[in-house]
């Protein structure tokens, strides 16, 4: 079963990859329009807020480990992040988690506690998203048949809260002050992501003055959300890209749509890169400590 989805994923990724090319091909002087007319200080200013995001990313670890007695500090855990950046482009999209959780057991972190980060690492912050995005396009989107299963997905994201106390291990369970931690770093880390992805598509003229920006990031979180859970689509690519395509009300064919918003995995690239590079000097420099492996 794993290998086969595997395959799945890979033949997925090739699919999207190849699809969005022959888009681009296709579209490339109405693409190449755009980009020459797009704002680059609304560009870096996505990419700066990405890479606010990317720092706010190891305070879910500490706040977990810390919770159960843990004393790694956020200095490690950051080194821990940054370090592991280049495994994020390895088809697959885990690579990055499994060498963090490689690294973390260098440091005599307990396999149980390492399994609670990759745990809540992987789901706590998108269950936030889904009850947030979901609940927005039933409140904020005209379109009824969206509303509609919107309502119906809001509510079987807040079925997960109660099924998770019900399911899982009492050792599985945080204290109430680390969920309240948990899910303030969330919110500042999805408000950093979509004002990333606000800018981006403010930049490339895909949102203008008359665009309600709420409306715009609740799109960006379902879109995401719905990327993350799509198993066969490894970090969601050529899913998130027809999301946001469909819910974004544009005159412009959709399929121009879509390999404009692709364009903002370029931004995301850039951003890792940049923090990956900014990383390496230091620690090249002497001012951030090793993360233990590479």
């Amino acid at each position: 079963m794993k290998i086969a989805l595997l395959w799945l994923q890979r033949l997925f990724l090739l699919s999207s990859i190849s699809f969005l090319i022959y888009i681009l091909i296709r579209n490339k002087t109405d693409v190449i329009e755009v980009f020459s007319v797009a704002s680059f200080p609304g560009i870096a200013f996505g990419i700066a807020f990405w890479i606010v995001a990317t720092l706010l990313m190891p305070f879910i670890a500490l706040i977990i480990l810390q919770d159960k007695g843990n004393t790694v500090s956020y200095a490690t855990l950051l080194s821990i992040h940054l370090n592991r950046i280049p495994s994020k482009f390895l088809p697959g999209g885990v690579w990055q988690t499994l060498a963090r959780a490689y690294d973390m057991n260098n440091l005599s972190i307990s396999k149980t506690d390492i399994s609670l980060v990759v745990l809540y690492d992987s789901t706590y912050s998108i269950i936030l998203a889904a009850i947030a995005s979901t609940l927005g396009i039933y409140l904020l989107d005209s379109n009824t048949l969206y509303s509609q299963l919107a309502l119906f997905l809001f509510i079987a994201s807040l079925l997960t809260i109660p099924a998770a106390f019900a399911f899982r291990k009492r050792n599985f369970i945080l204290s109430g002050k680390a969920y309240l931690r948990l899910t303030v770093i969330c919110i500042f880390f999805w408000i950093a992501t979509s004002t990333a992805f606000y800018n981006y598509m403010t930049a490339i003229g895909l949102v203008n003055a008359s665009s309600n920006p709420l409306l715009v990031v609740v799109h960006y979180l379902f879109a995401y959300v719905v990327g993350f859970v799509s198993i066969f689509a490894p970090q969601g690519i050529g899913v998130f890209e027809v999301v946001i395509a469909e819910l974004v009300d544009l005159n412009m064919p959709l399929t121009q749509v879509i390999v404009l918003v692709a364009g903002f995995r370029v931004l995301v690239m850039a951003s890792d890169i940049l923090s990956w590079l900014a990383y390496m000097l230091l620690r090249f420099a002497g001012q951030l400590g090793d993360s233990s492996s590479d």
